[in-house]
């Protein structure tokens, strides 16, 4: 079977790639009894405290149900644009590129597998409802491959290409990382927004506040603020890339900056807790 619109021999990678993704992946949970499975593609090269990352936040992912999965991936992880590698954040959007399922989500999505492009499958709200993943300011994996049935050069070299990997050792398992626990998550960076400076696109290189917020309408004030940024501009089924809430975080020139859809923006002002779900649809997973 084919899925409709897609029957052309040009799609049967993707096909096979999914298929083989659900033959592993229920090896490994249903015939193995796994607990966890880590999933790392042949074209990463991993950081020094890549197990380690995975192995600290394991017992968070399993009992907290507003995780949908670990990731050593941050999409917006680029060399210019982060700055604390023992920061920890959530996305909205699932970032693939080496990541975690625990048994709890495999056993939810393994009876509804798609027949291909698993990781758009994994990104449209059915799948989350409403649950975000775990991942690092400072990507735990690197991308070697400029060439694939998703990726073309030039994106590689605009977006891929600049990614920091981390090569310093962490010791997480002496962190206190229950501040990535939701609701304590939301609450944490709602508070950073409301005490960040207001500026426009305009001042993002120029404005000197050390933390500064810009909010936005509609896609492409969201994209005129990223290219700004140097972070990627693309929207993955209605969610900025690496979003949580609909706010982005990035470093300009050293200085913190929020990109925060202004419906956002005006809940965290109210103080009202429901803003991460305004885009997450009806059939939320809440703490």
């Amino acid at each position: 079977a084919r899925k409709k619109g897609f029957e052309g021999s040009q799609w049967l990678s993707y096909y096979k790639i999914s298929q083989h993704y659900q033959s592993a992946l229920k090896w490994l949970f249903q015939m193995q009894r796994m607990p966890r499975a880590l999933v790392l593609e042949d074209d990463l090269e991993i950081a020094v405290d890549f197990f380690e990352y995975f192995s600290s936040l394991a017992p968070i992912y399993d009992q907290d149900p507003t995780v949908f999965c670990v990731s050593a991936w941050n999409d917006n992880g680029m060399t210019k644009v982060v700055k604390d590698n023992r920061n920890i954040l959530r996305t909205d959007v699932f970032p693939g590129l080496g990541w975690m399922i625990n048994r709890r989500i495999w056993d939810e999505l393994s009876v509804k597998w798609p027949l291909a492009f698993w990781d758009d499958w994994m990104r449209e709200k059915e799948q989350p409802r409403g649950r975000s993943c775990i991942m690092p300011e400072v990507n735990r994996v690197y991308t070697f491959g400029d060439r694939g049935n998703s990726v073309d050069n030039t994106f590689w070299r605009l977006y891929l290409a600049p990614i920091r990997l981390n090569d310093q050792h962490v010791d997480f398992s002496n962190i206190d990382l229950s501040y990535i626990k939701m609701p304590h998550y939301q609450r944490h960076l709602a508070d950073q927004v409301r005490a960040a400076t207001k500026i426009s696109t305009s001042e993002i290189q120029n404005s000197e506040a050390s933390i500064r917020v810009v909010t936005y309408s509609n896609q492409m004030e969201f994209r005129s603020a990223a290219n700004t940024l140097g972070i990627q501009p693309d929207f993955k089924n209605g969610n900025p890339r690496a979003s949580f809430g609909h706010i982005n975080i990035a470093y300009a020139s050293g200085r913190k900056t929020f990109i925060i859809d202004v419906q956002a923006y005006t809940k965290i002002q109210r103080r009202e807790e429901d803003w991460p779900y305004l885009w997450a649809g009806s059939d939320v997973v809440r703490s």
